[in-house]
């Protein structure tokens, strides 16, 4: 039986600046950082070292891979982050300059504002009622 989603893999262009966005704009940490061999290297991020799932960051090698970068979801949200105060991590993240869509707005169950990464994949931050 499936119990979880443990991992989400986002395409990136280039590793280390896509490390630099998700931890220093969006307060992310890296939970794994290896090379298993030249031109390999396993790169996953998450909200906290403890979070049950990660987003792996590879780079996008192939033509397919590059033209999914900034759409995997097809301009849709591809996930969305809870968070416990919405207001605090939305007024961080416009200081640090996250392309944020509007504000926090009340949405079914809760307050909401969609954001992107460097590469336009689109997010939603939520904090549940």
């Amino acid at each position: 039986m499936i119990t979880k989603a443990i991992q989400i893999t986002i395409f990136v262009r280039n590793q280390v600046e896509a490390k630099q966005f998700y931890t220093e704009k969006l307060g992310f940490v890296v939970c794994a950082e290896d090379e298993f061999s030249p031109g390999w290297r396993y790169l996953t991020v998450a909200p906290h070292k403890n979070n049950e799932t990660k987003l792996e960051l590879v780079t996008a090698d192939t033509p397919a891979q590059q033209a999914l970068i900034g759409n995997q979801a097809a301009d849709q949200i591809l996930v969305m982050f809870a968070t416990d105060d919405i207001e605090r991590d939305y007024r961080e993240m416009k200081a640090k300059g996250v392309v944020l869509h509007g504000e926090p707005k009340t949405v079914p169950g809760g307050k909401g504002v969609g954001f992107e990464d460097l590469y336009g994949n689109q997010f939603d931050l939520f904090q549940e009622e």
